[in-house]
């Protein structure tokens, strides 16, 4: 009987063991399902706000596609606009000459700014060239929903002509006559752009008409034919209607 009683004993220690066992291994795992619903938990906060923070940029920052595409607005062009008008002994352009020596001419011709207007002046050689022009690269359409150039000048009663570069040909300026004025008299004088022909070197080609969009560069020439000094002096220079 003792040795049966014995048994029992040994297997009863061992559910009991087995049971504790069991109690802390369930406990166990319950507190470390808690740390993980509560790192879930945390994670889950932590990704919602920075969704919600996500969210709030995106909104900040609206995307084309939620928006009417931007149209400009025709704008009426105002009747003059003024292309240079030299106040203050500042150009709003970068003037520069050219004289005949591009050709082998002799000619010689320079441009500056004195007191508030644009001066240029040298001296004419008609062997070999015969000519000088002070010109400027323009801004794109400045022209553009304009008919006319208007000139406030005195070209000193030597006969210049203007001249507007076209940027479908490098080669061909279209070319205007500016009206004689008095001797050393200023005047105000307007260009039309339909009365313009195409020339290359002042001589008349069958090419496209002026179109205002194209025009690309302005200059004023002189090449009257005639040996000595010149001036001409330019207060201002406007785009009208």
């Amino acid at each position: 009987m003792k040795k049966p009683s014995i048994f029992v004993l040994i297997i009863c220690g061992l559910i009991l063991l087995i049971l504790v066992l069991t109690g802390r291994a369930l406990h166990n795992g319950e507190v470390n399902s808690t740390v993980l619903r509560e790192t879930v938990s945390n994670e889950v906060a932590t990704t919602s706000a920075q969704s919600e923070e996500g969210v709030v940029d995106e909104v900040a920052v609206v995307s084309p596609a939620e928006t009417e595409p931007f149209v400009p607005r025709d704008k009426e062009p105002e009747e003059c606009v003024v292309i240079d008008d030299f106040a203050g002994g500042v150009s709003k352009l970068q003037w520069f000459t050219v004289n005949d020596g591009v050709m082998g001419g002799l000619s010689q011709g320079s441009a500056a700014l004195e007191q508030n207007v644009l001066v240029h002046r040298g001296v004419l050689n008609t062997n070999g060239g015969g000519f000088s022009y002070v010109g400027a690269r323009l801004p794109a359409d400045i022209f553009s929903g304009y008919s006319r150039l208007q000139i406030r000048l005195d070209t000193f009663g030597r006969q210049y002509a203007v001249n507007f570069g076209d940027a479908r040909n490098s080669r061909i300026s279209h070319q205007a006559p500016i009206p004689l004025g008095p001797v050393d008299a200023w005047q105000e004088v307007s260009i039309d752009f339909d009365q313009t022909v195409p020339t290359i070197f002042s001589r008349w080609v069958n090419s496209s008409p002026f179109v205002a969009s194209a025009i690309e560069e302005l200059n004023f020439i002189l090449g009257d034919g005639i040996d000595g000094p010149f001036r001409m002096e330019i207060d201002w220079i406007k785009a009208c209607i």
